[in-house]
């Protein structure tokens, strides 16, 4: 869901309060990762106390990251950490639990440090909004390639903004090349579709790695919608296994499918699944021919849809895994320099701007100025 004008200005006004209000803060922390996300999380640290605060736990000061058994004050372990200095401040790297989390907390305040969420305050030297938004968007980027995006547009995104303000010519092809970047912070929902017995909770299974639907010759087996994700080459797709399409079965079997069918409205594609023998369906879009174990239909393209896919070849799970990811892959990347446009309210800017609603100034104002 995308913040209305309010909510965006509401949220405004509440970093400018925060930024204002650690004007006299020596010391601050923000976490750079969700809790719960992972095995690891990612701590910021900056300010004047940041480097007192390290050497007393034990850091010797290094250009280079390094480990450290980082000790509260009384002498007591809290954790192995990476440290890595870097653009004025010092990031962390250490275990991801919640026990591990508070106690650094509970030491980092009690050494007079203020915790900060990463667009409060100017991380990493992020002097303007740009970075900030931009660092707001690392926290809540899915999978290496959303996190690699964020990265570039940190280190670049000034230069490269700047460029499209001053030839704005190109804005309208930028903004329609980067429409998928939203599936940076909110993967591709697919709905898997089709008649019983077509293979779909087998092949939730086979792609997520893990049994999350039952599976077996009896028809019927699914009756709610089961969802699951997997990482391929950095992109998170996000699965959803429907009841499948069948004339006989109880009132409970026509209920679940007529609630999957209201469901698939929330979806972004909805990929049918033939088995063998059947015809595919007239609706425009992307078929998938499952159990080709069975039967490999012909004439098929070397890559994207139709394809087929079996579950016991692991081939065409990657080939399916491909397919799947270009459809959520947005048409601007670091490696040409232009995956600068990561948040809504940056795209809304600039197809004002486009559209003469907005001035160039009033954008390099917004978003580049130093403290706006």
């Amino acid at each position: 869901m995308r913040d209305g004008p309010a909510m965006q200005n509401g949220a405004l006004s509440h970093i400018q309060c925060c930024s204002a209000s650690l004007a006299g803060v020596t010391g601050f922390y923000s976490w750079l990762s969700a809790a719960g996300l992972s095995a690891l999380s990612v701590l910021r640290i900056e300010g004047g106390l940041a480097a007192t605060f390290l050497a007393a736990r034990g850091w010797r000061e290094s250009a280079r990251p390094r480990r450290l058994l980082l000790k509260d004050a009384g002498g007591e372990a809290l954790d192995e950490v990476m440290v890595a200095p870097e653009l004025g401040g010092y990031t962390v790297t250490c275990h991801g639990g919640p026990a591990v989390r508070a106690a650094l907390e509970r030491e980092l305040e009690g050494a007079g440090f203020v915790r900060v969420d990463p667009w409060q305050a100017p991380l990493f030297g992020a002097a303007h909004r740009l970075a900030r938004e931009t660092l707001r968007q690392l926290t809540r980027a899915r999978g290496l390639r959303a996190v690699e995006y964020c990265l570039w547009a940190l280190k670049h995104g000034e230069t490269a903004l700047l460029r499209v303000l001053r030839q704005p010519s190109g804005l309208e092809d930028l903004l329609h090349r980067s429409a998928a970047m939203r599936h940076l912070f909110e993967p591709l929902r697919v709905h898997l579709w089709g008649p019983v017995n077509a293979g779909k909770s087998s092949l939730l299974n086979a792609l997520c790695g893990e049994e999350l639907a039952q599976t077996g010759d009896e028809p019927g087996l699914t009756r709610d919608v089961i969802e699951g994700s997997f990482e391929h080459q950095g992109w998170v797709i996000h699965l959803l296994d429907n009841p499948g399409e069948w004339s006989g079965g109880h009132d409970l079997d026509r209920q679940a499918l007529q609630w999957a069918r209201s469901q698939r409205q929330s979806g972004d594609v909805v990929l049918h699944l033939v088995p063998p023998g059947a015809a595919p369906p007239r609706a425009e879009a992307p078929v998938v021919y499952s159990r080709c174990d069975e039967f490999m239909p012909a004439g098929l393209p070397e890559s994207g849809f139709p394809l087929a896919v079996s579950v016991k070849i692991p081939s065409t799970l990657e080939r399916l895994k491909d397919a799947l990811v270009a459809l959520q892959r947005p048409e601007v990347s670091p490696a040409s320099g232009d995956a600068l446009v990561l948040s809504e309210e940056l795209r809304d800017d600039l197809r004002q701007l486009a559209q003469g609603q907005a001035s160039r100034e009033a954008l390099e104002r917004k978003w580049l100025a130093p403290g706006e």
